[in-house]
């Protein structure tokens, strides 16, 4: 959403570095943040328009959404039609809401951001990891009230760090060091949330720094900077400069830091929103002047705000999620696994001939064979998986012209929004789901990992085998009828299982088949009798996020392909590995037991007679005493 430049907004055009500053990181006004409202929401997901801070990787599409004040998702529109952006003044008529992301991780991305980071240079500014939002209202109405937050005697009245944000706080760290990814300083705002999640990435001590203090605490920015005009632009001013400063200075070579400040700070600083716990990837970049040459010094109030000659504009590489790191060491082991296998079998190995963890066209078709139906098969396999750009990752020029299939793919909506009206934004509505998983469910050494990781691609690989019968598949339109829409016999039960397996191996919501249980402004939930803005709860709607890989080995099935027992051992579904098997499978198995307990039966109906009219008749005449003995006895 764009917003109308009320006094709020104005405080992010005055935030805007000049010239040279600027560098490669924005397109557009640097301050201002990804603001977009109620676009952010459905059926905005999909929209890939160009960002105002564009990074080199798009791991993720981060936005900052609004909520009206009078609690309802009503906006203003640019112009008098429908189609006109949505807009709204900032804190005037409407609350900035949530940051949100879609995750957009592919392997070859990963890889290729490893290879970088591994090489040193980078300045990795990270917004600290998920907290207790319930504690928002102590800390608002105490230390950043008072503005006292850094007194040591009061810190427990700040918003905390989650057990489940530390947790992926340290795995974030330890994929680093595990990686090779070295670290040299960490240094934090002195708010502990961002203290202890920078901890995490070195055994040094971290550097606790006024430059990081959140920006929340504006009066306390003041204070502690000798700035006597007390407004909230000089705080936002002072701090947005004090990032992009510290930001621009470059790593001990071969090395990189690791910055963890707030999400305001960021949005300020970088004009980008980001989640609890992601990362913004800054390369400084000393082949441009520096922002001493370039801009010099800059006045606030009294202060005057002096760039040091050793930072630089930076260029924005990717951000990374908080899952991203333990992604990036999965395709770092998978492109090892691959690169040293030998099995002329591995089918992954053997069509990613480059290792690069993706299949171009001239590779598929190399592999599986000039002309027949190689062209067909690569468009059909491309068709099948969930594409980036659905959920607004930028197609860039290489992928439009020559289309590539991705080996391992994490799509995944991290949305939400926090309720206004009668909370004051202390209710958050989550919404998070999974769309499609093919890097697995990662694992403590490399060949956990890369085995989760083909367990996550039997589909890819099966499918590619599968195709290879040109006699059975030679077109994509029979592609398209043979493993898209054959006709099935399984059972509901098998579907189900099926569908169980499915899930448990991709971490994937099947949902996408169903219809939304709401949208974005026909909702009849609400909170003390007020409406909601938005669901508490969504869902994609049907064919938004379509992955066709489950119908696919469905249809794999029906053609014999494979069965349900085969599914289910390569794919390591325990929890239904009993379950899982065929119909066919279960009837023979049926038939034999009904046959041996049938026999078992009979046997028993002979034995029962041969004891009731031959054996017991021939025992009772043998055991009756003769007349004399009788009389025998009786002498």
């Amino acid at each position: 959403m764009n917003s109308n430049y009320s006094k709020s907004a104005k405080i992010l055009a005055c935030l805007c570095l000049p010239g040279a500053a600027l560098g490669a990181i924005c397109s557009g006004d640097n301050a201002s943040s990804n603001w977009y409202g109620a676009v952010a929401y459905p059926p905005y997901f999909t929209r890939n328009a160009p960002e105002k801070c564009p990074q080199k990787y798009g791991l993720a599409r981060c936005e900052l959404s609004a909520v009206m004040k009078d609690g309802s998702s009503t906006f203003a529109r640019s112009d008098d039609n429908a189609g006109g952006e949505e807009v709204c003044t900032p804190n005037v008529d409407c609350f900035p809401t949530k940051h949100n992301c879609n995750d957009t991780l592919v392997c070859s991305d990963l890889v290729n951001l490893k290879d970088e980071l591994a090489n040193g240079g980078y300045n990795i500014v990270c917004r600290h990891e998920k907290t207790y939002w319930q504690q928002q209202t102590g800390e608002v109405k105490n230390c950043l009230l008072n503005a006292n937050c850094m007194d040591p005697q009061i810190k427990d009245t700040q918003r905390q760090l989650q057990p489940m944000g530390w947790n992926d706080a340290d795995a974030f760290a330890t994929a680093f060091q595990e990686m090779g990814i070295p670290v040299d300083k960490t240094f934090s705002s002195p708010f502990t949330r961002c203290a202890q999640h920078a901890d995490l990435f070195s055994d040094e001590s971290n550097n606790k720094r006024l430059e990081l203090l959140y920006l929340g605490s504006w009066r306390e920015v003041l204070a502690v900077n000798n700035i006597t005009a007390i407004s909230v632009e000089n705080a936002f001013k002072w701090q947005a400069y004090n990032l992009r400063n510290f930001a621009g200075k470059k790593p001990m070579a071969g090395t990189n830091n690791v910055m963890v400040t707030h999400g305001f700070n960021m949005m300020r600083g970088f004009g980008t929103a980001v989640d609890e716990g992601y990362c913004m990837v800054l390369k400084p970049d000393d082949t441009q002047p520096s922002l001493a040459e370039s801009i010099g010094n800059l006045t606030v109030a009294n202060r005057v705000f002096q760039f040091d000659s050793d930072s630089f504009p930076v260029d924005a590489i990717a951000r990374m999620s908080p899952q991203s790191a333990l992604h990036m060491q999965t395709c770092d082991d998978v492109r090892v696994d691959l690169s040293g296998s030998q099995d002329k079998t591995d089918v992954l190995a053997l069509y990613d001939s480059n290792h690069d963890m993706k299949i171009t066209r001239d590779e598929f078709i190399s592999a599986h064979g000039e002309g027949g139906n190689s062209a067909d098969a690569f468009d059909f396999i491309h068709s099948v998986f969930i594409q980036a750009d659905t959920l607004g990752k930028p197609s860039d020029d290489d992928e439009a012209s020559a289309p590539s299939i991705e080996l391992g793919r994490f799509f995944r909506l991290n949305w939400g929004w926090l309720e206004y009206l009668t909370s004051g934004g202390n209710i958050f509505y989550p919404w998070r789901v999974v769309l499609e998983n093919t890097m697995g469910s990662g694992g403590l050494t490399s060949s956990e990992r890369v085995a989760a990781f083909r367990k996550a691609n039997f589909v890819l690989t099966n499918l590619i085998v599968a195709l290879t019968d040109q006699d059975k598949y030679p077109s994509k339109s029979e592609m398209e009828k043979k493993l898209i829409s054959c006709e099935s016999n399984d059972d509901s039960k098998s579907q189900e299982h099926l569908t169980s397996c499915f899930e448990e191996v991709f971490h994937t919501s099947t949902t996408s088949s169903k219809e939304s249980t709401a949208t974005s402004g026909d909702t009849a939930e609400s909170i003390f009798g007020y409406p909601l803005a938005y669901p508490s709860k969504w869902e994609p709607e049907n064919g938004i996020y379509d992955s066709r890989s489950l119908e696919v080995v469905r249809c794999l099935v029906v053609q014999g392909s494979l069965t349900h027992s085969e599914i289910s051992h390569a794919m390591g579904c325990n929890s239904a590995l009993l379950s899982i098997s065929s119909k066919e499978e279960v009837d023979q198995t049926a038939k034999i037991l009904a046959w041996v307990f049938g026999a078992l039966f009979v046997c028993s109906l002979v034995a029962l007679a041969y004891t009731l009219f031959g054996y017991l008749p021939k025992k009772l005449k043998s055991s009756k005493p003769e007349k004399n003995e009788f009389e025998d006895n009786e002498a």
